[in-house]
């Protein structure tokens, strides 16, 4: 048996194909198999997969499209290895990412999935700065995705013992959503090395705008990871809806709001729950989104600065309250 499965889905990627497969093929660790799924494609994507002789290479040829997540599905159901290691058609992984990925998981048992840092290629080149420590990790999947999909490597054990698959209905945030379903069974973790190479472009699904289904989909998904995170602290549907607000609304906050979240906030900090992180951490973080909401809120004028000092949870410096101090008047003046 392999002891790692790679499983890449292919559609039309032809551009950059070729790329991205001798990279897998150029590991250090040689111990894998690599099965390539062709996704139906209509441009010369096949003809470059069969170019291959490597025999540790697998095609599964559909005529068809069959789509993304239905593919990685097929994939886990048929891996043979211990660990999964996940690879898009268009990005690039570094010669040393499978041996550091598996050396680690091997070291770590506790640990289910290992991802790293990534850096773009394509429109920009920033280096993807995600969350490495577990605790981290879990605290911040509230507001962000704390992985680089195609650079992740997971223990196949895990999600066969709790039947954790991909959900298209979940699509565009089916990644997020599978490490909700992961995160009660072990620990998360990024290495800080820039392991893979991730492109941006015009068909990446998170360059495109997205249909209402799309929306409502990352919106569930967010809202999933929030209820199981804090579990019987919050009490009905308005309760939910205020916290994912509170991570992730854009828009400033009515004064309603503020006084409603505010009044949760403190709720929960009373109340002795179970946290899978330290429990300060996740008091600390309420706060500093709460006060943050209030900076962003001065169109109320003066009533930001009030709310924003009317709990007792919000323990910031002098100066952040002056300068929502300052911010305040100036439109309490306007």
């Amino acid at each position: 048996m392999p002891a790692i499965s790679v499983l890449m889905p292919v559609y039309n990627a032809q551009r950059y194909l070729r790329e991205s497969i001798d990279s897998i093929l150029a590991q250090s660790f040689t111990d894998f198999e690599f099965l390539i799924f062709n996704d139906g494609s209509t441009d010369g994507s096949i003809d470059i997969i069969k170019s291959y002789t490597d025999p540790r290479i697998s095609l599964v040829d559909f005529e068809s499209n069959q789509g993304y997540v239905a593919l990685l599905n097929i994939g886990l159901k048929n891996a043979k290895g211990k660990y999964i290691a996940r690879m898009d058609a268009d990005d690039v992984s570094h010669p040393d990412r499978f041996r550091m990925q598996f050396e680690f998981l091997e070291h770590h048992p506790l640990h289910i999935i290992c991802g790293s840092r990534s850096i773009f290629i394509g429109k920009k080149n920033d280096e993807v700065q995600l969350p490495l420590e577990n605790e981290d990790i879990k605290l911040k999947m509230l507001y962000i995705t704390p992985f680089c999909h195609p650079s992740v490597m997971i223990r196949l054990e895990v999600l066969q013992r709790h039947s954790i698959f991909y959900d298209a209905d979940h699509m565009p945030a089916e990644d997020h959503d599978f490490w909700v379903k992961m995160s009660p069974y072990g620990k998360f973790a990024n290495l800080p090395d820039t392991l893979l190479q991730y492109r941006i472009h015009d068909n990446n699904v998170s360059m495109k705008q997205r249909s209402q289904k799309q929306i409502d989909n990352l919106y569930k998904a967010h809202l999933d990871y929030i209820i199981a995170f804090f579990g019987t602290v919050i009490e009905d549907s308005r309760e939910e809806k205020m916290l994912h607000d509170l991570f992730f609304k854009d828009q400033a906050f009515t004064n309603e709001e503020l006084l409603f979240c505010g009044t949760l906030i403190e709720k929960i900090i009373a109340k002795n729950h179970s946290y899978p992180v330290d429990t300060r951490k996740v008091h600390d973080l309420l706060a500093e989104k709460f006060f943050y909401k209030c900076t962003t809120s001065t169109g109320l004028g003066l009533e930001s600065f009030r709310l924003a000092n009317k709990f007792d949870f919000v323990n910031v410096s002098g100066p952040s309250k002056l300068k929502l101090l300052a911010k305040a008047l100036l439109k309490y003046q306007k």
